[in-house]
């Protein structure tokens, strides 16, 4: 799939799932998505903050996915369309954290190391 059909099809999803998102405190952000050649399904990838409402909103929107998909078909012009989308969630929201907190770690490593050696 070229790139720039792809980034149409993750704009219109993000928008179409905005307007059936049930709470309006939630960020969900459609990270990926995969398009089979032919029919198939239609794997969109989300990351979504709180990370606690994850696994529920990802349920929610599996449950949608034949209205979601049929907002697709008015948007967006597939030539094969998938015979199902199904909503995954994305772990890299909480793979940047863990990166963050090992970054946190280890710059407090050495700020300790550098007072120590500044005390002696």
């Amino acid at each position: 799939m070229k790139e720039r059909k792809k980034f149409e099809i993750i704009k219109k999803i993000s928008e179409i799932l905005l307007e059936f998102l049930p709470q309006r405190n939630i960020l969900v952000t459609v990270v990926d998505l995969k398009l089979p050649e032919r029919k198939g399904n239609l794997k969109v990838y989300l990351s979504i903050y709180p990370e606690k409402e994850r696994e529920e909103i990802i349920k929610y929107f599996n449950s949608l996915s034949k209205e979601i998909k049929n907002e697709i078909k008015k948007r967006v012009y597939l030539r094969h369309l998938p015979s199902k989308i199904v909503f995954y969630p994305s772990d890299e929201f909480v793979k940047v954290q863990r990166i963050l907190e090992l970054i946190h770690k280890i710059e407090n490593e050495i700020k300790e190391k550098e007072t120590k050696r500044a005390e002696n």
